[in-house]
């Protein structure tokens, strides 16, 4: 779920390529944000970015 975040897109966006409700992403986008202690998307977008160029 953090890697359509990294991309920029919406709530919306990620839900109609999963083919999820839009609530449900949302929920999955704050447990990464309460998970990693982050306040705000673009520090999940930043993390991901960190960490696939460690990959």
């Amino acid at each position: 779920m953090a890697a359509p975040v990294a991309e920029g897109m919406t709530n919306k966006a990620i839900s109609e390529r999963l083919v999820i409700a839009p609530r449900t992403v949302e929920g999955h986008v704050e447990h990464i944000r309460d998970k990693l202690g982050f306040n705000s998307r673009a520090q999940i977008a930043a993390w991901t970015v960190e960490n696939q160029a460690d990959g």
